[in-house]
C-alpha cells in the first residue's frame, strides 16, 4: 500500500498541470485529426506575441511567456504564433498563417517555440482564428517522421496506411536528454498481429513502418531486435503495445525499444538494516541537478529498490534530492555510496549487455527522532469499519503510522517538529455490517455516520517524556436517530 501510494503521488505531482487536465479523445488517429481540422500544414514559428480574446483582453501574460512560447506558465494565456508555411496539406493557400493557442483552454495549449518547425493541425473557431491544441496531432517535425508520408499520400489521393509509426530505441523518462525523441531503428522486422491476422514489414531508414489493409480488431506489435529490449509506448513504457482499431483506420502507434538493464539494491541505515520508506533518483553522470528530477525509484517494506529499463552507462544515485525532512527516512540528501556531495559520489557503471547490477547505499547521521505509541479508545461500543491514524507536521513531511496490534500504532517523530495526531474511522455501510453477522450492528437503534473522527492531540517531537498518545472516539450515534437494521 505504501509503495502504491508513493508511486501515485510521484506521478501526480511530477506531471505538468496541462497533462493532468487535458484529455484527448482522438489521440493517435490521423483520420479523426484530419476530419476535425480546418488546416494542416508544416511550418516554422517566426513570431510570438500575447493576444487578446475577441470579447476583450485576457489577463496579462508575463513577457517571458511571449518570448519563449511557454503558454502553460502564464495566467489565462492566449498567444498568437505566426508561422511561415513550408508545406500545406489542407486549408488556405498562404505563405504565412497565425495560429492561436491557450485562451479558454490553457491546459491543452501547445508550447510552440520560436524558429522551430512543427506539423500543425488547427481548427477555425467562432472567433475566426485558427486554434491548435495538444490533442489534434500537432507536434515538432522531428516527431512526425511516420505522419508526414501518410499526409502526403492523403493529399495526393493515394491510400493511407491502416497502422503506421516509428520504432525508436529510447531511455526511460528522465534518463533521456531533454527533447530527445530517441534513435530510429532502420531495417528491423516489425510484426502486427491479432487473433486472426498477421502482418510483417521492415522499418525504413527513419525507423518508420507501415501496414496497409488491416481489418478491425485488437492488435499488438512485436519486433525482431538484435539487442534485448522491452517494447512499449510513451504512455506505457515497457508494456506490450496493444491497441484496437476499426475498419478503414489510419492509426499511429509509435513504438519504443527500451533497454532491459536493472540497477537494484538496498538503502541501509547506520545499523545496517534496510530503511522501510526510501525515495531515490537516478541520473546519468554529468546531468545531476538539485532542481531537476531524475528517474524515480522506491524502497518499501521489502527493503529493496529496482530501477528497470536502464541502458549501459554511468549513473549517479541520490537519496532525498529535495532535502525533505522525513521522519520515516530521517536523513539529509546523500549520494551513492553514502556521501553528502555529488562531487564525492561514486558512479554506478552498467556495462553493455549487463542485465543486472546490485548496489548497497549506507546512510549516516540521521536527524534526531523518537517513536511515539498511539492507542485508540472508543467511548461505548466500537462500530465496524477501517481506521486510519495520521499525524500532521508543522514542517517537513508527515510521518506514516505502523499498526503493531489492534488499536495500537507507532509513529516516528523528528525532534525538531511539532505534530497534531488524530485518527478517523470509515464506518461500514449497514448492509455490509449485516453481512458480517455482527450482533452489535444488528441491534443498533441509531444511524451511524459514514466517518467518525477522534479528538486530535498535539505533541512535540522534542518532548521525550510523552511516549504515549491516547486518541478517543466519542459515541458514534444517538439512539434518537432511529436507524432500522438492514
Amino acid at each position: 500500500m505504501r509503495r502504491a501510494i508513493a508511486v501515485l503521488c510521484f506521478l501526480v505531482l511530477g506531471l505538468p498541470a496541462g497533462i493532468l487536465a487535458c484529455s484527448c479523445s482522438q489521440s493517435g488517429d490521423l483520420c479523426a485529426s484530419l476530419q476535425s481540422s480546418d488546416t494542416v500544414f508544416m511550418g516554422k514559428v517566426t513570431d510570438i506575441e500575447r493576444a487578446q480574446s475577441v470579447s476583450g483582453p485576457t489577463n496579462a501574460a508575463p513577457a517571458a511567456a511571449a518570448e519563449t512560447g511557454d503558454a502553460q506558465s502564464a495566467t489565462a494565456p492566449l498567444i498568437r504564433y505566426r508561422f511561415q508555411v513550408n508545406e500545406r496539406f489542407s486549408g488556405p493557400t498562404v505563405a504565412e498563417l497565425d495560429v492561436f493557442s491557450g485562451g479558454d483552454d490553457p491546459s491543452c495549449a501547445v508550447n510552440f517555440r520560436k524558429d522551430s518547425q512543427y506539423l500543425v493541425f488547427a481548427r477555425r473557431l467562432d472567433d475566426g482564428r485558427f486554434h491548435a491544441t495538444s490533442c489534434g496531432g500537432t507536434r515538432p517535425v522531428e516527431e512526425a517522421l511516420a505522419m508526414l508520408p501518410q499526409l502526403r499520400a492523403w493529399r495526393a489521393g493515394k491510400r493511407v496506411a491502416s497502422v503506421f509509426g516509428v520504432l525508436r530505441r529510447t531511455d526511460p523518462p528522465f534518463l533521456a536528454s531533454a527533447g530527445d525523441p530517441g534513435q530510429p531503428l532502420p531495417g528491423v522486422v516489425v510484426k502486427l498481429q491479432s487473433k486472426y491476422d498477421r502482418f510483417q514489414t521492415n522499418t525504413d531508414a527513419n525507423g518508420v513502418f507501415s501496414f496497409y489493409d488491416v481489418h478491425a480488431g485488437d492488435y499488438d506489435v512485436t519486433a525482431n531486435l538484435a539487442a534485448p529490449s522491452d517494447l512499449g509506448t510513451k504512455s506505457a513504457p515497457g508494456a506490450s503495445p496493444e491497441f484496437s482499431i476499426p475498419d478503414n483506420a489510419c492509426h499511429e502507434v509509435n513504438v519504443e525499444a527500451l533497454p532491459t538493464g536493472h540497477i537494484h539494491g538496498s538503502v541501509l541505515g547506520p545499523d545496517g538494516k534496510p530503511l522501510p520508506i526510501v525515495s531515490l533518483e537516478l541520473y546519468r553522470v554529468g546531468t545531476y541537478s538539485d532542481t531537476r528530477p531524475g528517474l524515480w525509484g522506491f524502497q518499501g517494506a521489502t527493503g529493496a529498490f529496482d530501477f528497470d529499463h536502464v541502458g549501459p552507462g554511468k549513473y549517479i544515485l541520490v537519496f532525498n534530492r529535495a532535502g525533505r525532512l522525513n521522519p520515516n527516512a530521517p536523513f539529509a540528501r546523500a549520494f551513492y555510496p553514502g556521501v553528502a556531495s555529488v562531487s564525492d559520489a561514486k558512479p554506478i557503471t552498467l556495462r553493455e549487455g549487463q542485465q543486472s547490477l546490485h548496489v548497497v547505499m549506507k546512510l549516516k547521521k540521521p536527524y534526531p527522532t523518537r517513536e511515539v505509541r498511539v492507542r485508540l479508545k472508543w467511548e461505548g461500543s466500537r462500530p465496524p469499519g477501517s481506521v486510519t491514524v495520521q499525524a500532521k507536521a508543522d514542517r517537513g513531511e508527515n510521518p506514516s503510522a505502523e499498526e503493531i496490534s489492534d488499536g495500537v500504532y507507532e509513529l516516528p517523530l523528528l525532534g525538531s517538529g511539532q505534530y497534531t495526531i488524530s485518527a478517523y474511522e470509515d464506518i461500514l455501510p449497514p448492509r455490509l455490517r449485516a453481512r458480517r453477522g455482527t450482533r452489535e450492528a444488528a441491534n443498533r437503534s441509531c444511524a451511524l455516520p459514514p466517518r467518525i473522527q477522534s479528538t486530535p492531540v498535539s505533541i512535540s517531537g522534542s518532548d521525550t517524556s510523552q511516549k504515549d498518545v491516547l486518541l478517543v472516539f466519542s459515541p458514534a450515534c444517538s439512539p434518537a436517530a432511529g436507524e432500522q437494521a438492514q
